[in-house]
């Protein structure tokens, strides 16, 4: 997370009060206040993470222009650095008859895949804590101009990004979630200084044009854009092996569809993704430029109870392949969340899991959520991670019990 200046805070007040004083309605003010605290599940049972949050939106509607923002005060007990002020979105938005237009700090959303990203690779992830916070919290914002022309049941949507944002990805051996590589029989360091530069020929321009008919719904998508997950390169200086952090661009063309039928929705999306780069077994032999395929198949199943199932099954497949890649041929990974509402819905109990079929491992998180009013929801869950490989197999001692209480207005 940027950390901002609290002055930033004290020039959204006045907005806030006169939002609070509206009487009109055009300006309105609101979000919530949430804290989390875990603690691992193994010895030494320490805290991993302990944070609270201000998150505030302000909304001013005046004919068809729109004016979204929104922040977040957190205050973090474990990761010193995040505390303080971040702008989570800030963006100016214009309606007309058949076309919208929406500037600004921004989170944009593409793609029919829950928790799997596909087509929707715009937004960059931030893993400070891994993905043991809401998947919205770990979405970043992106600074960018949207025009959407739409007729009927046709839209399209025309995206620049002048601007590149990348994966957070901690590195800092004090965050219990950074990025280990205490496998490797050699001093290592990481570099993480090769983001793309700030001018108009490192921009990303994307183009989806999606239709919503009768009993079903599908879109096209393209992305000229850049791979925002680093590769890490290798050498080997001295005694010390070297992996310096590099960002290539990247295209792809792609699309999803969504089909109900009765209690069942049937969902699929995939992407070709063009001079995708790879990391060599080799040190020292570079990278690898591939292009790869990647599909994703999902159901959700939605009986009666109020239960709610939903699986995917998703691949990349490595075009062309070379067995001087370190990643595998096809890299598979199966999703399943299953939640269920009890009590006239005032308690949810749910679990999500992300099982990483080619490291027989998994990251699963249970949560219970009870509903004590419209405003206050108090939350239990535990996060088990399991395996020996892969990244979830890097926090198999990361396994947690965690707390959450989350008042809104």
């Amino acid at each position: 997370m940027k950390k901002y200046n609290y002055i930033l805070l004290l020039l959204f007040l006045p907005l806030l009060l006169n939002a609070q004083n509206n009487k009109d309605k055009k300006m309105t003010f609101n979000g919530f206040v949430d804290t989390y605290h875990a603690v691992r599940s193994k010895s030494p049972n320490d805290f991993i993470s302990s944070r609270s949050r201000l998150r505030g939106e302000l909304k001013v509607r005046e004919g068809n222009s729109y004016l979204y923002s929104s922040f977040n005060v957190e205050e973090n007990s474990i990761l010193e650095d995040e505390s303080g002020f971040e702008l989570k979105e800030a963006y100016l938005n214009y309606t007309s008859n058949n076309w919208n237009i929406r500037a600004g700090r921004q989170i944009i959303i593409w793609g029919a895949a829950d928790g799997v990203r596909i087509t929707d690779l715009l937004s960059p992830m931030d893993y400070t804590e891994f993905l043991a916070r809401d998947y919205d919290d770990i979405r970043m914002p992106i600074d960018a101009f949207r025009f959407r022309y739409f007729k009927d049941n046709m839209k399209l949507d025309f995206v620049l990004v002048p601007t590149v944002t990348s994966f957070v990805i901690p590195v800092n051996s004090e965050n219990p979630w950074a990025f280990k590589f205490s496998n490797l029989p050699i001093n290592t360091q990481v570099f993480t200084e090769n983001k793309p530069s700030k001018k108009i020929a490192n921009s990303e321009i994307g183009m989806r044009l999606s239709y919503a008919l009768p009993g079903i719904d599908f879109s096209l998508a393209g992305l000229y854009t850049w791979d925002k997950m680093p590769v890490l390169n290798s050498k080997i200086v001295g005694d010390t092996l070297l992996l310096n952090s590099e960002y290539h661009r990247m295209t792809f063309l792609g699309g999803d569809v969504s089909k109900p039928l009765g209690q069942f929705v049937f969902r699929g999306e995939a992407a070709v993704n063009f001079t995708k780069h790879f990391l060599c077994t080799e040190v020292g032999d570079g990278l690898a430029n591939k292009n790869t395929v990647n599909y994703l198949l999902g159901i959700d199943w939605y009986p009666a109870g109020e239960w709610t199932v939903m699986t995917q099954f998703s691949c990349e497949n490595i075009l062309n392949y070379s067995h001087k890649i370190v990643q595998v041929e096809y890299k598979s990974l199966i999703t399943n969340k299953v939640s269920k509402k009890l009590f006239n819905s005032s308690l949810e109990i749910s679990d999500f899991t992300y099982y990483d079929v080619n490291n027989n491992a998994f990251f699963s998180r249970f949560s219970s959520d009870y509903s004590l009013s419209d405003q206050i929801h108090l939350c239990v869950g535990y996060d088990w991670f399991y395996g020996d490989k892969g990244t979830f197999g890097m926090y198999k001692n990361n396994s947690e019990i965690w707390f959450k209480a989350k008042y809104s207005f």
